[in-house]
């Protein structure tokens, strides 16, 4: 492997490595939510002005937006380590172009709606809780 390659395969090891922590993440706070450990903030969970609007709206909606959540890291996780190991294949500089931007499209593509999937259940689940209290 000469430098040329060695560089291309160090920077699709990073990108694999970002997305794969990206997905960990998604999945550990899918996780916290699940469980209802995920208490209402600023930062993390499915934040609406629904679901900030109160502890009673807000833990259902995150329960509701965890099997989405799951999905979609695991779907980075997959791609992010594909991606990682691709740089090591011999494939053509053709080849590994396409294959890493499907790759890492597709992968952050089905990140991205599957967020938007359990953001939509949060919203239905924290309305509902509404409408029953």
């Amino acid at each position: 492997m000469n430098d040329g390659e060695l560089g291309s395969a160090v920077a699709l090891a990073v990108v694999g490595i970002v997305m794969v922590l990206a997905g960990a993440l998604m999945v550990w706070l899918a996780r916290r939510s699940r469980l209802g450990r995920l208490p209402r903030n600023q930062i993390a969970g499915v934040r609406t002005r629904l679901t900030l609007s109160s502890d009673e709206a807000w833990s259902p909606a995150q329960r509701a937006a965890a099997r989405g959540t799951t999905v979609g890291g695991w779907g980075a996780i997959v791609a992010g380590a594909l991606v990682a190991t691709l740089g090591f294949w011999r494939l053509g500089t053709d080849a590994t172009f396409v294959a890493t931007a499907i790759l890492t499209l597709g992968g952050a593509a089905w990140m991205i709606g599957w967020a938007l999937a359990g953001a939509s259940a949060a919203q239905r689940a924290a309305r509902a809780a509404l409408d029953t209290s």
